[in-house]
């Protein structure tokens, strides 16, 4: 699992997921499109595992969540060097809300396969984009069990140090499969999108 993970977006999703990581134990690098100074009181609140960097050195982690709006994703991707098989997790949503179909047109490809193109040999892997942010920022384990985190992805070393980290923050991962198949069930419309499922505790046998 990398040891430091890059979050780019600082929004609802982004704040959400980086305070999950930090309650693991885990180093966060935060950027957003206004400069690190503008973090300062973000980074206070999470604590010293949290850093404000600019945006290309948080895109050089070995693992980086894309949690920012749809209509800058890929301008700021075609503006980043080549990723060199690290992993790029794609944590958009490209419509106002997730139980409704995408309004943008894509061809035959999901919204992901778009970042895969965008991205210059990252290893994309589909994640924390089935819940709403409200809901993400709640604790992963709740009284009935865990909540459930969804992946999908071509590469499938990605996809299980994905689903580590998922399983590290404290949500029971479900791996899809590849991107175009398991993105088109996690986007904006699919049938998992916005949906709050649990993996449901089981009592010890004795």
């Amino acid at each position: 699992m990398a040891a430091t993970i890059g979050i780019v977006g600082s929004g609802a999703v982004g704040r959400a997921l980086a305070a999950h990581v930090v309650a693991s134990g885990q180093d966060v690098v935060l950027c957003n499109s206004r400069g690190p100074a503008t973090l300062e009181s973000l980074v206070q609140e999470l604590g010293p595992r949290v850093s404000a960097l600019e945006t290309s050195e948080v895109a050089a982690a070995d693992l980086v969540v894309l949690a920012i709006p749809w209509p800058v994703v890929i301008p700021l991707l075609e503006q980043l060097p080549p990723w060199h098989g690290r992993i790029l997790v794609d944590a958009t949503a490209p419509a106002s809300r997730l139980r409704l179909p995408e309004s943008r047109d894509f061809g035959s490809l999901t919204s992901s396969e778009v970042v895969q193109a965008s991205a210059a040999g990252a290893r994309v892997v589909k994640s924390f984009c089935t819940l709403s942010a409200a809901v993400l920022a709640l604790p992963p384990v709740t009284t009935t069990g865990r909540r459930v985190m969804f992946l999908s992805g071509d590469d499938a070393d990605a996809r299980t140090e994905v689903g580590a980290l998922i399983d590290g923050i404290g949500y029971a991962s479900v791996d899809l499969g590849g991107l175009a198949t398991g993105s088109a069930l996690q986007q904006p419309g699919g049938p998992l999108a916005g949906l709050d499922l649990r993996l449901e505790r089981c009592a010890s046998v004795e």
